[in-house]
């Protein structure tokens, strides 16, 4: 598996986002120590082992760089003069100092100074004043002098810079690792085998030289001997030799570091367009790839993730491109020609082939559109009328939110979702999708029949089932099976008892949509698009029925919190619903109101779900969790009385998601949550708790001061939602199911 390095600053610097960093399984964490200060190594250690994250010691080393610079930087132009000082100084217009001091006493005329990368250049032009502290230099083209460049000193003697492996503020930093145990140490600027033996002797540390000077590739083959790894930085290394040599010179040194047994990091600009923009360029995705395949062990993720706006983003774009990098390197092993003859159209078409997203239950996204043009002659003359939720569960079958399911259950597979909540092959599954018919139509069907499906609420064909089972199942048995009583109150045993007992199984294909009666109706496959887009790998799914109230924020911030998720997707269902339930419409604005105003930015999105509750409690809560999952969810939000229906059932007890070890969306539980007067905030209930400090309002209640106008308590739910529903009911629209 290739390792991953990350670099720690501003962006990246509370304990939280350090956990977030934890959780997208990063190997090894450092700080710049040429940009930061030994009081900042000392935050960052003790910040990386509270989370358990692995930290590595970085070196200045033996560069050259320039001392500070007043106001930061100056524009110089061609021939001005400067005068370098031995001692460090604050620089200015007309002078700068270079540290370490030792390389003032090294300079001659006409030796070179190219300082930083791609700016400013100096000659050495009189260096008769060196007694009295300073020599002089001019500018041989212009370019921006700033605090604390990296400076490449071009002798025109041709002899080497002699510089000390370590500087003083290195052995500092070598003793605040050794106080915290640290394991790791990255040498900077590694010139020879003797200089890496000791570093590991005076830190007692496993040494990662990096490779970004000549001297290192002088003497590759003994550094990579006394080496414990290797680092390539390209950036300071393209300031020694021509940048056009760096890809060649990489591979040359992932190669002979294999032929070693020795791994290797491979550092700078990986993403460095991530520092300001969401998405990466076409060149570095390239670039990673191919340093991949190259051979590399491991990745470093430096200024994109120390100050830059999108850490986890970028985070979460290397896990992407190292998964898809074993795809090429399979393709490699297997000697096939990359071709796109031998590339599956899926590969080329589908975004979720590369996807470092949760996979879909069952493994694949299933997906059941298709062209009627291409069935017209295979049709049959019958024809079978959809009511409004068996043509949601249609839609939603062929867009893959129910996936693994590609039509409406059998009787063998009705049996072993009723008996094991899976499929027969083994797949999870809880929920019983069918296709129930009136018995004049049943009867007049045969197996392979592909009969057209028509809309509820017109004669439109929008589809077709391809029949693969006739059966018969008495409604009443499969609602004691489901639910574990058959009352008549309960919700979901109604719209069971309300079936004809006569049943079809098989494959579907939706030719057409129905009309949408909400925004926000999107696919799985879109919205796995969008988490793709916005770099998103660690989702949290909320389901509900309600306008949002305080609690329900609450458990939405700490979910994402408990998730170390990048985002949570806001899902509201909006099928059919039971009495007394919250139109959606009014849910969709609740949510767009906290969209727009109180969500930080970019970390919710609001989606509906098309479907209809069961009521079905604990198992289906499992199938709002599987659904999620194949929108691309990672993590999914189940409270107390999830999707109950206010009656008690067999239903109701125990933890479902205890008895699927193969489960592979994550579950975040709650238990009751309630506003505690004493903290002025909410809380989940704990084994002991103060029932006097309780302050909470039922569903009913909070119905009831909604219709007369009022506003709940603002601790409940926040005046500019309650303002929603009060002034739609002082309209007179129907805000409450009737």
């Amino acid at each position: 598996m290739i390792k991953k390095i990350v670099t720690l600053g501003p962006s990246t610097n509370t304990i939280e986002i350090l956990e977030k960093i934890k959780e997208r399984v990063v190997d090894f964490v450092r700080i710049n120590m040429s940009h930061s200060t030994l009081k900042d190594l000392k935050y960052f250690i003790e910040l990386s082992q509270k989370v358990g994250l692995d930290f590595i010691i970085d070196t200045e080393g033996s560069q050259i760089r320039t001392c500070e610079i007043k106001n930061g930087e100056y524009f110089y132009y061609e021939n001005h003069e400067i005068l370098l000082y031995e001692e460090e100084i604050i620089g200015g217009p007309d002078k700068i100092s270079l540290r370490p001091k030792e390389i003032f006493q090294q300079l001659n005329v006409d030796d070179i100074l190219y300082i930083d990368f791609d700016t400013l250049v100096l000659s050495v032009v009189d260096v008769s004043t060196k007694n009295k502290g300073f020599i002089k230099a001019k500018v041989i083209s212009q370019g921006i002098l700033g605090s604390n460049k990296g400076v490449v000193v071009d002798k025109q003697s041709g002899n080497e810079i002699v510089l000390p492996p370590l500087t003083s503020k290195d052995f500092e930093a070598i003793k605040i690792g050794q106080k915290y145990n640290v394991n790791f140490i990255a040498f900077s600027f590694a010139r020879n085998k003797e200089a890496i033996e000791y570093v590991r002797n005076v830190s007692g540390m496993k040494v990662i030289s990096k490779i970004e000077c000549v001297d290192a590739l002088k003497n590759l083959e003994e550094i990579i001997e006394v080496s414990d790894y290797l680092l390539i930085d390209r950036g300071d290394l393209s300031k020694e030799i021509p940048i056009e040599k760096i890809p060649l010179t990489q591979r040359v040194i992932l190669s002979k570091a294999k032929n070693m047994n020795k791994e290797v990091f491979v550092a700078t600009n990986l993403l460095e367009s991530m520092i300001h923009h969401r998405k990466p360029t076409r060149a570095e995705v390239h670039d990673i790839i191919e340093t991949i395949n190259e051979g590399a062990n491991g990745l470093v993720l430096a200024a994109e993730t120390a100050i830059g706006k999108y850490p986890l983003g970028c985070i979460n774009m290397l896990n992407k491109l190292i998964l898809h990098s074993k795809f090429v390197e399979k393709k490699i092993k297997q000697n096939e020609e990359i071709t796109p003859i031998n590339i599956k159209r899926s590969y080329l078409l589908e975004h979720s082939v590369s996807s470092n997203l949760i996979e879909p239950n069952g493994g694949i996204l299933v997906n059941r559109i298709g062209n009627p043009e291409d069935f017209t002659s295979e049709l049959s003359d019958h024809k079978i009328k959809l009511n409004e939720n068996t043509q949601l569960d249609f839609e939603q079958i062929s867009i893959g939110t129910y996936s693994p399911l590609e039509g409406f259950l059998t009787k063998e597979e009705l049996n072993s979702v009723l008996d094991n909540l899976r499929l027969p092959e083994g797949a999870i599954w809880p929920i019983p999708i069918l296709l129930d018919v009136d018995y004049d139509i049943w009867k007049k069907l045969s197996n392979g029949e592909l009969v057209p499906l028509v809309n509820s609420n017109s004669d439109e064909v929008v589809g077709m089932i391809e029949v693969g089972d006739l059966y018969e199942y008495d409604p009443l048995k499969i609602a004691l099976k489901f639910y574990g009583t058959t009352v008549a109150e309960h919700p979901g045993v109604a719209i069971t008892a309300s079936m004809s007992g006569y049943y079809i199984g098989g494959k579907v294909t939706l030719f057409s949509f129905s009309e949408k009666k909400f925004k926000y109706s999107f696919t799985p496959r879109q919205i796995r698009r969008l988490f793709e887009e916005k770099n998103w790998e660690k989702v949290v799914g909320f389901h509900t029925r309600n306008v949002i109230h305080k609690a329900h924020e609450f458990i939405q911030f700490e979910a994402i919190k408990r998730a170390k998720a990048d985002g949570i997707l806001l899902h509201p269902v909006v099928g059919k619903k039971k009495k007394g339930d919250y139109q959606a419409q009014y849910i969709i604005e609740s949510y767009e109101y906290m969209i727009k105003n109180v969500y930080p930015p970019d970390t919710a999105l609001l989606a509906v779900f098309s479907t209809y509750s069961r009521y079905g409690g604990a198992k289906e809560a499992l199938f709002t969790a599987l659904c999620r999952q194949n929108f691309g969810c990672s993590h999914f939000v189940v409270g107390r009385d999830h999707t109950g229906a206010g009656i008690s059932t067999t239903n109701n007890s125990g933890s479902i998601f205890d008895k699927f070890p193969d489960l592979k969306v994550k579950i975040i539980k709650f238990d009751e949550v309630f506003f505690s007067k004493l903290q002025n905030k909410y809380i989940e209930k704990t084994s002991e708790y103060d029932l006097s400090d309780k302050l909470s309002i039922s569903g009913t209640e909070a119905r009831k001061i909604l219709l007369r106008g009022d506003n709940p308590p603002e601790w409940f739910m926040r005046e500019e939602i309650a303002s929603i529903i009060t002034t739609a009911i002082k309209k007179g629209v129907e805000v409450f199911v009737k």
